[in-house]
């Protein structure tokens, strides 16, 4: 076990890359399947919650979660619940605004290349949980998880959150939305991160 200043890092770091999974591709798609099997055969008290809610993803039918996939991460002409930070960061609302930029740019200063193999902005809410995974892996300071934490993700990402809850049509959504936020806000207490206070424009 990786603990810094009484931190579990290790835990930290798996937590991350698996929400980052969940909210990155499809709840369906085979990897995401995987984590799901094996979230729901752990039944030690800190999964408690995912193991119930990998229950919940099993009960809904693959079609309803690829049709909320759809809805929420990709979207037609109207996104409910965008997942890149830019929109509520940025006066106009677009991806690829300051804060996109921005936060490319602490990437690069701190290492990490985020290469997808798309044209897509960095700051879509489950790559930036990969970049904190892999800033843990590479045992990076714990002072730019944190500052990644503080003045790039948690700005936007409980209303973020909130609209996935409000806008999912499946309980699969609707109940990792919650979780995140919750494990979001555990972050931000167990490693003393104050949000920056930027405005949010949705």
């Amino acid at each position: 076990m990786t603990e810094q200043n009484g931190i579990d890092l290790d835990s930290l770091q798996t937590m991350a890359k698996v929400l980052g999974s969940l909210f990155y591709f499809p709840l369906t798609d085979e990897n995401n399947q995987s984590l799901i099997k094996a979230m729901a055969a752990d039944s030690t008290e800190q999964e408690s919650a995912f193991s119930d809610w990998c229950q919940t993803v099993n009960s809904e039918l693959k079609d309803t979660l690829n049709q909320d996939f759809f809805l929420l991460f990709e979207g037609g002409e109207i996104m409910v619940a965008p997942p890149w930070g830019s929109v509520y960061l940025d006066r106009e609302e677009v991806i690829f605004g300051d804060s996109t930029v921005a936060y490319r740019q602490f990437l690069r200063e701190h290492g990490i290349e985020l290469d997808t193999g798309m044209r897509e902005p960095e700051d879509q809410f489950g790559l930036m949980l990969f970049a904190v995974s892999q800033f843990l892996e590479q045992k990076a300071e714990l002072e730019v998880v944190k500052n990644l934490f503080s003045d790039h993700l948690l700005p936007w990402c409980y209303r973020y959150l909130e609209l996935v809850q409000e806008h999912a049509l499946s309980k699969s959504y609707k109940e990792l939305a919650d979780l995140a936020g919750q494990w979001c806000e555990a972050v931000q207490e167990v490693l003393s991160i104050e949000p920056k206070p930027l405005k949010l424009y949705r």
